[in-house]
Formats: structure tokens, C-alpha cells, sequence
């Protein structure tokens, strides 16, 4: 009986340890999971801190962009496409053929042009002949009038001394010969000479005239020369007009090959190979890569903390571990809602009043060849 009671007292010990050994594990997992929760818990309210520390100290504008200058390129002259030898996201250089379009018609009329010029400057270059070939006859005939008319002069001045002499001759043997002091064969010689010196005088009186006739008219011959120089202007102006067409023309065809203005990125085509294009459709857009910024809407509550030339911080979405810095150079001058298409400036009394952005742009410090426009940034600049 006594083994009975042994055994039965062994069997009730038994299951009589057991709790106290639970009850020390629970306990060490509660431990554990108080521990953890009271380090997740430092941790959060250490990072929350730290968070309203970051937000009190710091601007943050999460709204910036990625910007750069983008040229919409539009075509100068219809016709259609004949050659398209890029595509998009093709890098190319400045100079670079863009597109061509059809120019025959514009060769055409480019070597009509040329041809028109030609045609006047050749009309030019006869007429100058002309011209010359004229002045030089006019030239021969004027001195030769004028050398004629000086000896006739010459020699009416040698006849009127001649008639004098014979006039003084004359009115001296009229009075002889009245007294029978002079013969008549010398009398009627006397007259004879004087007669004859009248008639030659007359004569060199009508050769002058004559000669005068000859240089006037040479003279006037000249006259001829002014209306050529006057056709010559005439010819000038029309090549001047010409060559003012053939330049246009020559524009014109050049405007058939478009170019790249400048290094960059063809981001869009609008056009395909053999589409037929206005004047003034728009073609590609494009923009170069080494000329970026950073455009930002700022809160007008927050342009106190903002003045040119301070430096902040740059994070853009698509490379989150990385930080860039950047300098603002511009401050908008007026709020961005100033430019909207429909501005509401609230007649009616009813106003809901709305923080107003002002557009800021940022330089960056160095240049990313990965930046491409309209990606997301992230600015951070320390309050002041």
C-alpha cells in the first residue's frame, strides 16, 4: 500500500512541474516583442522627428520639372517629302539635313532667273559699247568742228585786215581819181581789190557760220549719248530687280533642304517620306541636350525663403540616390495663373482663395546627359 501511495504521488508531480516551465518561455517572448516594439518604436519617433526637423528647416517643391528650350520646326516651302533621314531620339549636329522637299520647280525658276540676268547683262555690256563708240565719234567730230571753225576764224581775220587795207585804199584813190590825179586802170584795180576783198570777207563770214553749224551739230550728236546712259540706268535697275529675284529664288531653294539649327535631339516627327507639306507646318520638334534646367513652381508662401544666386538640392524621380546641386538664376515675375487662357478674376464676389505658384528656374551645377525634359525633380533649399 505504501508503493501505491509512492507511485501515486510520483504520477501526481508529474504534470505539477510543467506550468512554471511554460510560463518562463512565454515570458522571455514577451521580453522580446517589448523589446522589439520599444526599438521599432524609438526608431519611428526618432525618424519622425528627424522628418519634422527636415520640413521645418527645409523647403521642399516637389512639382519641378526638367526643362529645356524646344524648337518646333516648320517647313518654309510646300511640296512634297522626298527624303526624312532621321527618326526619333536620333542625336544630330548643327547643319545636320533634316528633311528635303521636292525643288525642280524651284531649280527651274532659280536658272530662269539666272538666265533673265544674262540676258541684261549682256544688254548692259552692248550698250556701254555703244555708248563709248559714240563718245568717241562725237569726240573726233567736235574737234574737228572746232578746229575748223578756229581757222576759218583765222582766216576771217586775216581777210577783214585785207579788206581794211583795201577799203583805205579804196575811200583813198576815190578822191584822186575824181581830180584826174589817179588813172583809170589804177582806179578800176583799186576797186577790183577792194571788191574782191568784200567778197572774200563774206565768204569766210559764211565758212565760219558754216563751221559754227558743224560744231553745233557735233554737239547735239551728244545728246544721243545721254539718252543711252539713260536706257543704261534703265538696264541697271532691272538687273538690280533680277538679282533681288534670283536671291529669293536662291532662298527659296535652299529652303527646300532643312538643316538642324543646333546640336540636339529629334524628340517627335510629325511628317512621314512622301507626305505632301504646307508652308509653315510644323515638321519635327527637337531640343538640345547640353542646354537643360530645372523649371520649378514655388508657393508664393515660400518665395521669402528664395533669391537668386542661392544654391539647393536636386533629386530627380528616375535616379532617387542621387543628389545634384543647382543655383537659381530666375524668379518669375508674375504668378503662373496670369498666363492661363481663361483667367477668373471672380466678379461675382464668390472668391476661393488659392496659393499662387511663380515659375523659378534652376541651373544645374553640372551637366547629365541622362536629363531629358519634362522629368520629375524633387528641390530642397534650406529656410532662411
Amino acid at each position: 500500500m505504501a508503493r501505491t501511495e509512492q507511485i501515486s504521488t510520483t504520477t501526481a508531480a508529474g504534470p505539477a512541474d510543467e506550468p512554471p516551465v511554460a510560463a518562463a518561455a512565454q515570458r522571455r517572448v514577451l521580453t522580446s516583442s517589448n523589446l522589439l516594439v520599444a526599438v521599432l518604436t524609438v526608431l519611428a519617433a526618432g525618424w519622425g522627428t528627424w522628418w519634422l526637423y527636415d520640413r521645418l528647416t527645409n523647403v521642399y517643391i516637389l512639382d519641378a520639372r526638367v526643362a529645356s528650350d524646344m524648337l518646333l520646326l516648320s517647313s518654309r516651302v510646300p511640296g512634297w517629302i522626298i527624303d526624312l533621314p532621321v527618326t526619333e531620339s536620333q542625336s544630330v549636329t548643327e547643319g545636320e539635313v533634316l528633311l528635303r522637299v521636292d525643288d525642280r520647280a524651284a531649280k527651274a525658276r532659280l536658272g530662269e532667273l539666272q538666265a533673265g540676268v544674262e540676258v541684261i547683262n549682256s544688254a548692259i555690256n552692248a550698250l556701254n559699247s555703244q555708248i563709248a563708240l559714240q563718245d568717241n565719234l562725237t569726240t573726233s567730230r567736235i574737234d574737228a568742228a572746232t578746229a575748223r571753225l578756229e581757222a576759218t576764224l583765222s582766216e576771217q581775220e586775216a581777210t577783214q585786215g585785207d579788206l581794211e587795207i583795201a577799203e583805205a585804199e579804196w575811200q583813198r584813190v576815190g578822191p584822186l581819181h575824181d581830180r584826174n590825179l589817179l588813172s583809170q586802170q589804177e582806179y578800176e584795180a583799186d576797186r577790183n581789190i577792194f571788191r574782191s576783198a568784200q567778197q572774200a570777207t563774206r565768204r569766210r563770214a559764211a565758212e565760219v557760220s558754216s563751221a559754227r553749224a558743224d560744231l553745233a551739230e557735233a554737239i547735239s550728236e551728244r545728246a544721243e549719248i545721254d539718252v543711252l546712259q539713260a536706257n543704261l540706268q534703265r538696264l541697271h535697275s532691272e538687273r538690280t530687280q533680277a538679282e533681288l529675284k534670283l536671291e529669293q529664288a536662291s532662298a527659296e531653294l535652299d529652303y527646300h533642304t532643312m538643316l538642324s539649327p543646333t546640336d540636339g535631339v529629334v524628340d517627335e516627327l510629325f511628317v512621314d517620306p512622301g507626305e505632301f507639306v504646307a508652308a509653315g507646318q510644323r515638321v519635327l520638334i527637337m531640343h538640345d541636350p547640353a542646354k537643360i534646367w530645372i523649371k520649378a513652381n514655388v508657393k508664393e508662401t515660400d518665395l521669402k525663403h528664395i533669391s537668386v544666386g542661392i544654391e539647393v538640392s536636386i533629386t530627380v524621380d528616375a535616379y532617387p540616390d542621387e543628389t545634384r546641386s543647382g543655383t537659381v538664376r530666375r524668379i518669375g515675375g508674375a504668378a503662373r495663373s496670369q498666363f492661363a487662357l481663361l483667367p477668373n478674376p471672380n466678379p461675382s464676389g464668390n472668391f476661393t482663395k488659392s496659393t499662387q505658384r511663380i515659375e523659378t528656374t534652376i541651373e544645374l551645377e553640372k551637366h547629365d546627359p541622362r536629363l531629358k525634359p519634362g522629368m520629375m525633380v524633387e528641390i530642397k533649399l534650406p529656410r532662411r
